[in-house]
C-alpha cells in the first residue's frame, strides 16, 4: 500500500471563489477522475523501470488488453483528497513477462541460455542450469524451471517479483507519487473552473 500526499492542495482550494458546496462538487469530481486515471500513470511509472508490457500491468481489475494474461489488480482508496491511498496484490510473476529469451525450447537437443531483462535494459542470464519446460498452470506456455538437489528431481519454477514488489521499488514509488499529484492538482483545478461556469 502506498500513501499519497497532496502537498498543493490547500493552495488551490484556497483560491476558488465558489461556494463550499461548489468546492465539495469540484472534490468529488476529481476523486472520480483520479480513481479513473490513475492507474494509467502506475503503469506509466512501473514501465518505465521494468521490463514489463504496460496491457500486463492491470489496473482496477480491468482485463488486460490484446489477450495479455492478468498479472495483478491495482485500485485507489479513499475518501478525500486528503486521504489517497494505492493498494495492490498479485503474485510473483515468471520471466516470460520480462522479455525472456528463448520463449521455447530450441529443437534438436541444441544448448540454450535463459535470460530476461526483469529492469528496462539489462537482459541477464537466469544461470547455466536454468531450462524450459510447460507448466501445468500456464498450460502450452514454457516457462524457465532449475533443479532444488543434484538429482533430476524436484524442480521448482523461476520467480522474479510481483507487481507490488515493482510499484514499492523506491524509484518507481516516488515516480508515482509525482504523477499522482500533478494528475490531482490538474484534475482539481479543472473541476473547479469547470463549476465556476455553471
Amino acid at each position: 500500500m502506498l500513501d499519497i500526499t497532496i502537498p498543493g492542495l490547500d493552495a488551490v482550494l484556497s483560491k476558488a471563489k465558489k461556494t463550499q458546496s461548489d468546492i465539495q462538487k469540484a472534490v468529488n469530481q476529481t476523486m472520480k477522475d483520479c480513481k479513473a486515471r490513475a492507474p494509467a500513470q502506475v503503469t506509466k511509472a512501473v514501465t518505465a523501470v521494468y521490463a514489463i508490457k504496460s496491457s500486463e500491468v492491470t489496473a482496477a481489475g480491468k482485463v488486460a488488453k490484446g489477450g495479455a494474461k492478468t498479472v495483478g489488480e491495482i485500485k485507489i482508496r479513499g475518501v478525500s483528497l486528503q486521504n489517497i491511498q494505492l493498494t495492490y496484490r498479485d503474485r510473483l510473476l515468471t520471466p516470460t513477462h520480462f522479455s525472456m529469451t528463448p520463449r521455447t525450447r530450441p529443437q534438436g537437443g541444441k544448448k540454450y541460455t535463459v535470460k530476461a531483462s526483469v529492469y528496462k535494459g539489462k537482459k541477464k542470464a537466469l544461470g547455466s542450469a536454468v531450462f524450459l519446460a510447460h507448466s501445468g498452470e500456464l498450460g502450452t506456455t514454457e516457462i524457465p524451471f532449475k533443479r532444488t538437489t543434484a538429482a533430476r528431481l524436484p524442480i521448482e519454477a523461476i520467480r522474479t517479483v510481483s507487481i507490488p514488489q515493482m510499484i514499492g521499488n523506491e524509484k518507481v514509488a516516488a515516480d508515482i507519487k509525482v504523477r499522482l499529484n500533478d494528475l490531482m492538482l490538474t484534475r482539481l483545478q479543472h473541476n473547479i473552473d469547470r463549476y465556476a461556469k455553471k
